[in-house]
């Protein structure tokens, strides 16, 4: 079982993550072989990380069920997790409120599949590392989105309600029924154009969704963003918004980290030594390609509101 405790010392992420000298995922350290990049964000962040996570877990809201990962997608995931979730500064995770993440396989809430799920009562966040695992960028894009729906909540205790962030829309415009209404529709999470002001058709279905597609995209898909708001003048607004959300919540997320997320390598290629590489670029704050469609679920407590959204 890969189950990390919390560590007592305090490390500098970008340090604690270029001090590794074995990148790769082992189920045991070898004697002096140094941690693992699990082990790494685990002490850098004090959170728990497990890889074999024991199921099913229990919340007052319904049971959530997965099995261990294949070890093969676990390395495979690894690497892209390490780089993502290197770039949020621990004063972040720190404020979510944060203390486990989990990669599993098979992952489920009520029987029903899910790529991932917040899990707020227990402050955990899990990862299916095989569903979706074909588009990478898809699970970059994962990572920050449900994130958010945490940092969301922290923030001001409001999960499916933001005034002034719906005030930016056209006076007409009402938000739809929620994700899980959207699961159904083609092409849902697909970065277009057709809908001014959003960044695809799921940012429309609520204003949790709209806020957390536009933080994820900030981080993985810089360059559309900016090409969109040069004439988009509604999501423009919300770009400018997100990023005073962060930094007020948060004030190391400032013009460095999202600089900084510009320069990561998120070119996808399958290299022997991508983790290594990823890792050597690391920095302690921190875009990439357009948006897949596959399947995306997430839940929310009912104590949060009278209903759940699905993502």
């Amino acid at each position: 079982m890969i189950e990390f405790v919390r560590p007592s010392g305090l490390i500098p992420v970008f340090l604690a993550l270029a001090l590794l000298p074995n990148v790769t995922l082992a189920q045991e350290s070898a004697p002096n072989a140094g941690p693992s990049p699990l082990e790494a964000i685990a002490r850098a962040y004090q959170i728990e990380v497990a890889a074999s996570p024991t199921f099913p877990v229990r919340a007052s809201y319904g049971t959530i069920d997965g099995k261990s990962a294949d070890r093969g997608a676990v390395e495979r995931y690894t690497s892209l997790f390490v780089a993502e979730f290197a770039l949020y500064p621990r004063e972040l995770i720190q404020r979510a409120k944060l203390k486990r993440v989990v990669l599993c396989a098979e992952l489920s809430f009520a029987g029903q599949r899910r790529n991932a799920i917040p899990d707020f009562e227990h402050d955990t966040l899990y990862f299916d590392v095989e569903r979706g695992a074909s588009n990478r960028t898809y699970l970059r894009k994962v990572i920050h989105h449900e994130f958010f729906h945490i940092i969301d909540l922290r923030d001001d205790g409001q999960l499916y309600a933001d005034k002034e962030w719906a005030a930016l829309n056209p006076r007409a415009f009402k938000y739809g029924s929620g994700g899980a209404n959207a699961q159904g529709v083609a092409n849902t999470s697909t970065l277009t154009d057709a809908v001014p002001g959003f960044l695809n058709h799921y940012s429309t279905t609520g204003v949790e969704e709209d806020k957390a597609e536009v933080f994820a995209n900030l981080i993985v898909d810089s360059a559309y963003i900016e090409k969109r708001i040069k004439t988009d003048a509604v999501l423009d607004a919300k770009v400018e918004r997100m990023k005073a959300l962060m930094k007020r919540f948060c004030p190391d997320v400032d013009e460095l980290f999202w600089d900084a997320a510009k320069k990561i390598d998120r070119r996808d290629r399958p290299r022997a030594n991508e983790t290594e590489a990823q890792i050597a670029e690391l920095r302690p704050e921190c875009l990439c390609p357009p948006a897949c469609v596959a399947h995306r679920w997430r839940l929310f407590p009912l104590s949060h509101r009278s209903r759940f959204w699905f993502r």
